[in-house]
């Protein structure tokens, strides 16, 4: 009887050392992270158009930072620079094995002078200063998954809070963006309260054909937004009219980045 407790002690003992020796396998051999590197050239005869175009091999993941509003995801990409002033251009690349990013200023020498006609004149007023304010239409605020989707909202007619149907957006022929939102703007981050925000002044470039389909794009200043605080900073131009500005643009979180989704939204001229 002795000889067999013993025996399955050892054996229990056996068992628990096998038990506690590490488990290994073998690793999974990881790529280096890439270098990332680019290039940049003006379009012929355009000094304030620049084409960009990734120089690196070993990423399939990209994305730009063109330093006036504006990202991308493509290998290459045409900007367009309005305003003259030195741009930091920021390119990252990344792989299974981590990320690489490279960094260029690129130096815009002149503005480009627009004549207050055609979009321009429509959105500003020109001399006689126009103002915007949400719509009382269903649907002022939509949200879905996609640039032109409204499916994940749709805000019912006259269906938004009095602090969203006091704020007035303005966008002067001479480049500035005016927000007066009668000392409060709605929060999406604190339970959407009313939240004292001071506006600074504010600048905007109009952008030719670069939306999303081609559309004209309002591009605001990082962080910045018109219509919710969580979206922008910039906003394709789906429709506009004497009377009626449709815009989308990717939702932003609290801090200043890109997220899931995008609105649409409607608004009317005072």
């Amino acid at each position: 009887m002795k000889a067999t407790k013993f025996i399955l002690l050892a054996a229990i003992a056996g068992m628990a050392i096998h038990s506690c020796k590490p488990f290994t396998e073998e690793g999974i051999d990881l790529p280096n992270p890439p270098s990332a590197s680019f290039s940049w050239n003006f379009v012929d005869g355009d000094d304030n158009k620049v084409v960009f175009e990734s120089t690196a091999s070993d990423g399939f993941i990209h994305f730009w930072d063109f330093g006036n509003g504006q990202t991308s995801n493509a290998l290459s990409d045409t900007i367009f620079y309005p305003q003259a002033g030195a741009y930091d251009v920021v390119y990252s690349i990344s792989n299974a094995g981590g990320m690489g990013t490279a960094e260029q200023t690129v130096n815009i020498a002149q503005t480009v002078e627009l004549p207050c006609d055609g979009t321009l004149e429509l959105l500003t007023g020109c001399d006689n200063q126009k103002s915007w304010v949400f719509a009382q239409d269903e649907a002022a605020i939509g949200v879905g998954p996609d640039p032109y989707s409204i499916s994940w909202y749709a805000s019912p007619a006259s269906g938004l809070v009095p602090e969203q149907y006091d704020d007035v957006y303005q966008f002067t022929e001479e480049g500035a963006f005016v927000y007066d939102n009668a000392g409060g703007t709605i929060n999406p981050w604190e339970g959407y309260v009313s939240q004292p925000l001071e506006v600074p002044e504010l600048t905007y470039q109009l952008l030719p054909g670069t939306g999303t389909s081609g559309e004209d794009q309002i591009i605001l200043p990082a962080c910045w937004f018109m219509g919710t605080w969580d979206s922008g900073p910039v906003y394709d131009i789906v429709e506009l009219t004497e009377t009626r500005l449709v815009i989308h643009g990717a939702i932003q979180d609290g801090n200043c980045q890109i997220a899931e989704g995008y609105f649409t939204f409607i608004f009317d001229a005072q």
